[in-house]
């Protein structure tokens, strides 16, 4: 499978908000970056997760357009996008640019870092 069709896999998978998924396909130190936390890290991730799953909240859509990839290294690559995500239980769709960065660890691929950068729709 093409790189960067493995790490839109991955990508995809992340939305689900699946804690275990996230515990699993991010490196112990990654960062995350989003606009409502701020700076956050794997571990506050996935409690915030567990807690979203607690509350019943999931996204009911996410597409993502204009995605680009660019291996970095032989073991690194970036992922960009443009998502429009949708909570279920929310109208509003929260659109942004997405930009992951991945590290092959123990032959997998592994986000390192995330950031959305949000977008007004107008």
């Amino acid at each position: 499978m093409e790189l960067a069709q493995q790490l839109l896999d991955i990508e995809r998978k992340l939305w689900t908000n699946n804690a275990a998924f996230y515990h699993s396909h991010l490196i112990d130190e990654s960062l995350l970056v989003f606009p409502e936390t701020g700076v956050i890290t794997r571990s506050v991730a996935v409690d915030a997760m567990v807690a979203e799953h607690a509350e019943g909240r999931r996204w009911a859509e996410v597409p993502c357009d204009d995605v680009r990839s660019m291996r970095l290294t032989d073991e690194a690559a970036l992922v960009t996008d443009k998502v429009a995500a949708r909570w279920a239980h929310e109208e509003a769709k929260n659109v942004a640019l997405a930009s992951s960065v991945y590290v092959k660890r123990d032959g997998a691929w592994k986000l390192a870092f995330y950031q959305q950068t949000p977008l007004t729709v107008g």
